[in-house]
């Protein structure tokens, strides 16, 4: 559909593969605040395909569910199967970059968020956003946008000192400022997103369950507290909307980079992110959980820490600094929701 007839709207965007485990719990999660969600799914082995369709049908109105049987390269290539997809072709159906461009072809609506199957949603948290986007809360101009435009370019100066400095400048960042600040700052980001000059990066917890849910600062299988460094984002779709090919050598993947011309800003956390607790994940993380107890925290007790205790518990090699600038705003912004969507794992 040409972007030009879209709707007003938020459509939701998810790739699976062999998500089965995670699919009911995430639509469940996210569904409400959406206006349409497109499933496509390739290549799966497990009960995926069977799992999606029952959500097509438990929600005719909004679930759009397509295969996408293309045997994609992307994670955990070997390196025939890697240098095989690092040169293939930008229009290669195999690529998940082309996967990506599919699912964003087949939106209804004029604003799009991807959506992953490992995450729970905070359905309430996202359903604001997405009030902004099918304008059920008309937003105008107000002289409180000028405190979220001058908070906006102080946390560019604050990321800029930081790397300067080669570490969070945390004084920069104090909680009565966020306090004062934090509700303009939001309404400023709604503003733009609904004029099409900016796009809203998401973020979340990770969560790891062994007796009960904890929060990991587990460097070496690199499960930081929180997930999300704006990679995920609620933008307008336009003719410079697309994903194309990203390479990385290191990781032997291949996977998508999403092109856009929107001032990024971002928004409190969205969800508790469960990819610790994926079969592959779990007992290397268990194992690192038994030999190092301390890199856990309870779930309870992590939502009464300050962001300069969280900061100087994580692992300075293994999270970058970029992260553990950007952890800070996310700490902040939304470590008082924790306690309030905490049942969604229970």
């Amino acid at each position: 559909m040409n972007h030009l007839d879209l709707k007003n709207g938020l459509s939701g965007l998810m790739r699976l593969k062999n998500e089965g485990p995670f699919i009911k719990n995430c639509v469940e999660s996210c569904i409400d605040a959406l206006d349409e969600l497109i499933i496509v799914y390739n290549d799966c082995t497990d009960d995926t395909p069977e799992i999606v369709e029952e959500m097509r049908k438990r929600y005719p109105d909004k679930v759009k569910a397509y295969a996408y049987n293309n045997h994609i390269l992307s994670h955990n290539l070997t390196e025939a199967d890697f240098n095989i997809a690092k040169n293939l072709p930008e229009d290669s159906p195999r690529l998940h970059s082309s996967q990506c461009n599919f699912a964003l072809s087949k939106a209804n609506y004029k604003y799009a968020v991807k959506i992953d199957a490992d995450q729970l949603y905070f359905t309430d948290e996202l359903k604001k956003w997405r009030d902004v986007c099918s304008g059920d809360i008309p937003i105008k101009w107000n002289i409180t946008f000028i405190l979220g435009w001058f908070f906006m370019v102080y946390f560019s100066a604050y990321r800029h000192l930081s790397s300067k400095c080669r570490k969070p400048c945390l004084w920069m960042l104090p909680d009565w400022l966020f306090d004062l600040v934090i509700t303009s700052y939001f309404n400023y980001a709604k503003w733009r997103l609904k004029k099409g000059t900016a796009a809203i990066a998401l973020s979340g917890f990770n969560v790891f369950k062994d007796i009960k849910w904890y929060i990991p600062f587990d460097g070496f299988n690199i499960h930081p507290p929180y997930n999300g460094e704006g990679d995920t984002l609620i933008f307008r779709i336009s003719k410079n909307t697309y994903y194309t090919k990203f390479v990385n050598y290191k990781s032997r993947s291949v996977t998508e980079k999403f092109h856009h011309s929107y001032k990024m800003m971002f928004a409190g956390p969205m969800w508790f992110h469960l990819h610790a607790n994926r079969e592959y994940c779990w007992s290397k993380i268990k194992k690192t959980k038994d030999e190092y107890p301390e890199l856990f925290v309870p779930l309870e007790e992590f939502s009464l820490m300050s962001y300069k205790e969280i900061h100087n518990r994580l692992n300075k090699k293994s999270h970058t600094l970029y992260q553990r600038i950007l952890f800070a705003f996310i700490h902040k912004a939304g470590i008082k929701k924790m306690k309030e969507y905490s049942s969604l794992l229970k």
